[in-house]
């Protein structure tokens, strides 16, 4: 029977020792993207045929960089919408309800569950990915390799007034040692998104840095507050300034 001590090395050479400020979840270097989607909801990513055709591939890409720890988990939310009667006024309503996805992994059942056709009336929230999965990422006490989130911008109403679609992050950790540029590139050529800008930025740390602020974690980046602490679809997005805080990667002309 192996000691203690044997079963810790080897979780160590597997896994890299993680122990270090540089892997830690405060101090982990990230190649940082943030992708700012077109308008017209047919072109969402959550969108099944959209998916399989212009964003899995690429994501898949970049997933399969991650040679050491293969477990990849996702989370997703959507809703479906329920006509309701109020107790109070006797009157009909439209309540949106949680649809429950179950487990998701980084696989086509999983992909068919979190996706919906495009004449569905059922309402997508946003999708989180961690690679490895966040359990890994506890128990070893660093954040993932590569972080991925996709939030929907419109509200349930489809009434908000938005200057992209959507908005995309995307964290790789500098440690793969992966050139992942070029990839994102040609994500960004393919779906035409309206901005794609890359800097490196820490796991955890808040940071200032020109127009731009970010005051929580990787996980915690949305689009409101993070220029000029306003809302983003609130200003004019040809006159968002990137450089020279950010690279830009690919911009709609």
């Amino acid at each position: 029977m192996k000691s203690i001590k044997e079963l810790g090395n080897k979780f160590i050479n597997l896994y890299g020792n993680l122990t270090n400020d540089d892997s830690s979840w405060e101090n982990r270097q990230y190649d940082f993207y943030l992708i700012f989607g077109q308008t017209e909801e047919n072109k969402s990513p959550w969108i099944t045929t959209n998916w399989k055709s212009d964003f899995e591939p690429y994501f898949d890409m970049l997933i399969n960089q991650n040679v050491i720890l293969k477990e990849t988990g996702i989370r997703a939310t959507k809703y479906k919408p329920e006509k309701r009667i109020s107790k109070k006024e006797n009157e009909e309503f439209v309540y949106h309800s949680d649809i429950k996805l179950g487990r998701l992994k980084w696989d086509e059942k999983s992909h068919e569950k979190w996706t919906m056709p495009n004449n569905t009336e059922n309402y997508f929230l946003n999708f989180e990915l961690w690679s490895p999965i966040w359990t890994i990422c506890e128990k070893r006490q660093s954040p993932p390799e590569i972080y991925i989130s996709i939030s929907n911008e419109r509200d349930f109403e489809k009434k908000r007034d938005i200057k992209f679609g959507y908005f995309i992050v995307v964290a790789i950790a500098k440690s793969l040692k992966f050139d992942s540029k070029p990839i994102m590139k040609e994500l960004s050529e393919r779906i035409n998104s309206k901005a794609t800008i890359l800097k490196t930025r820490r796991w955890g740390k808040p940071e200032k840095a020109g127009n731009w602020t970010f005051v929580n974690w990787i996980q915690d980046t949305f689009s409101k507050g993070i220029y000029k602490e306003k809302n983003l679809h609130s200003l004019e997005f040809d006159k968002l300034e990137f450089e020279p805080i950010w690279e830009v990667i690919y911009r709609n002309k």
